[in-house]
């Protein structure tokens, strides 16, 4: 019975190493391993996982040997034999409730601190008055592994910027300090179109959770999560907007994903003979759109989605769609291939158009005046609505244990804009929205080109990035260095160098000059006027060290 025992050890372990490599929902998020270190080791030999002895180092369980035949049992141990059955051990003795057997040590705590400064500055400013932002993180979480088919899993998050004000901000501010936002459930999209984010809108300290999640799996056929989690769809590096499962957008930026994830459950289906998988979720979180801020307390609230990942003639393809109540169904098809030595992928998503309401000028072309509530009426686009990402990607060795990666991307966002004066419309209409500021996804073109040198020559642990986005509508453009150098094992430098030029009221750049406004709720008075310098650049630093 023990060789069986460890067979089936041996089985279940194989099954979920290989569930661990198959390609998870369709996301390039990495691990909590991979971001926080900690995994534990595997065995030796590729086998049965180790047994942790109370009083010694872990110790590999070797073959026993083959069972004797069954001696017949003595009169009146039937009755023994079927009390054990129906009630369990009956002899005093501990009786495990699997073959599996805790480590010593099944919890661990980690995390990771990322002290951030930078500072922005716009057109004809004096440097002292430069904006600066400090948007710290502390990251910790719990990570639990009492056997390798069960895993739980915490991470906590807590912000504060002690250069940020105590109360909250208004949208105009929230962009003139790219570290604050507009809610407590990730880096708004409302934020800076350059430099650090965070879920902050207040100096703090602020709390988040993160993730809180358990994992398991059904006779190692059906791999289920439940919890709040991350799962992020699509292929695009810049933009994903397919990524239906993260209430919003993340800055495609920013250097760290401060968004939160969702509270969902999971379940992993994959088709070993095919390489397919297949996802199924219920989301029971009130973030999504269009009420991001009510609660999913009733199953009439609860959404649902779907995934199904194939391999056809080397291209990897993903369908996915998300349902809720009282909105259109949303549909994403993304795929990535390799096409002689270039990485080719794509993504295309499709929804309602009322799910996007749409700002309209009413007298296109004219200046703006000081009745900016009606000129600019909100109304739902009508029809379907394309969202569509395309990219390629290039790899080159120029030395013995180097290369580099270049690409370009390009997105093409229906519900965007082409005129710059609609930008207004955001602030003053006669609706107003649920995002006003949906930075990289308020034009309607974009485009982008990178490239990427890691570890280069005898920099083993220095990375460089260089990146150039453009709002093809309205033409202006943000270019930025990124560097990030690794010392002491675990602590990291970063540091980044922005630069923002083109049209100075385009949104890469979000001039502003706003006359006064009649209002036009009682009490009747007049708003003040909103002037926004254009932006010009912007420089940050930061230290990591992971715990």
């Amino acid at each position: 019975m023990r060789s069986l025992r460890l067979g089936v050890a041996a089985a279940a372990a194989l099954g979920i190493a290989w569930s661990a490599s198959a390609r998870a929902q369709g996301q390039s998020r990495p691990s909590e391993q991979d971001i926080f270190g900690g995994t534990p080791a595997p065995a030796p030999d590729g086998g049965a996982p180790p047994v942790t002895t109370p009083s010694g180092p872990p110790v590999t369980p070797q073959p026993s040997a083959p069972a004797e035949a069954p001696t017949p049992p003595a009169a009146g141990a039937e009755g023994t034999a079927r009390d054990q059955a129906v009630l369990g051990n009956t002899s005093g003795e501990p009786q495990p409730l699997s073959d599996y057997i805790a480590p010593e040590n099944p919890l661990q705590i980690g995390g990771q601190l990322y002290l951030r400064a930078q500072t922005s500055a716009q057109e004809g400013q004096a440097p002292d008055r430069w904006f600066l932002s400090a948007p710290a993180l502390l990251d910790l979480y719990l990570d639990a592994r009492p056997n390798p088919r069960v895993r739980a899993f915490v991470l906590g998050r807590m912000g504060y910027d002690a250069t940020a004000a105590t109360t909250p901000m208004g949208v105009l501010q929230a962009q003139q300090m790219p570290s604050q936002t507009m809610g407590g459930q990730g880096s708004l999209s409302a934020g800076s179109p350059t430099g650090f984010t965070t879920f902050n809108a207040t100096r703090g300290p602020n709390a988040l959770l993160d993730q809180m999640w358990l994992r398991f799996d059904i006779e190692n056929r059906v791999f289920v999560t439940v919890g709040k989690q991350h799962v992020r769809w699509g292929t695009g590096r810049f933009w994903q907007p397919t990524d239906y499962l993260h209430p919003i957008h993340r800055n495609p930026i920013d250097v760290f994903d401060a968004r939160g994830g969702a509270s969902m459950l999971k379940l992993h289906i994959p088709w070993e003979a095919k390489a397919w998988n297949f996802y199924a979720f219920a989301i029971a979180d009130g973030n999504f759109e269009p009420n991001p801020d009510s609660a999913a307390n009733t199953l009439r609230q609860v959404a649902a989605a779907a995934r199904a990942e194939a391999v056809i003639g080397g291209v990897e393809l993903g369908v996915d769609t998300f349902l809720k109540r009282d909105q259109k169904p949303r549909f994403g098809i993304d795929f990535s291939t390799g096409i002689w030595d270039f990485d080719v992928y794509g993504d295309i998503a499709l929804r309602a158009g009322q799910d996007f309401p749409f700002v309209n000028d009413q007298t296109p072309g004219a200046p703006l005046g000081d009745n900016l509530t009606s000129r600019f009426t909100v109304a739902p686009l009508s029809g379907v609505v394309t969202q569509a990402v395309g990219g390629i990607n290039y790899s080159q060795k120029y030395n013995d244990n180097d290369l580099f990666t270049v690409g370009l991307e390009y997105f093409y966002n229906r519900p965007g804009y082409t005129d710059p004066t609609s930008y207004a419309g955001l602030i003053y209409n006669s609706n107003g929205l649920v995002y006003p500021l949906p930075f990289f996804y308020l034009g309607r073109q974009y485009g982008a080109l990178f490239a990427s040198f890691p570890a280069p020559y005898s920099w083993n642990y220095t990375t460089f990035t260089l990146s150039t986005l453009s709002n093809l509508s309205d033409q202006s453009f943000v270019s930025r260095v990124d560097y990030s150098v690794t010392f002491l094992t675990h602590l990291t430098f970063q540091a980044f160098f922005g630069v923002q030029y083109g049209n100075p009221n385009g949104e890469l750049r979000f001039g502003l000059n706003i006359p006064p406004q009649v209002n036009a709720h009682p009490p009747p008075d007049t708003l003040p006027p909103i002037v926004n310098a254009p932006a010009i650049l912007s420089v940050g630093a930061a230290l990591l060290v992971k715990l």
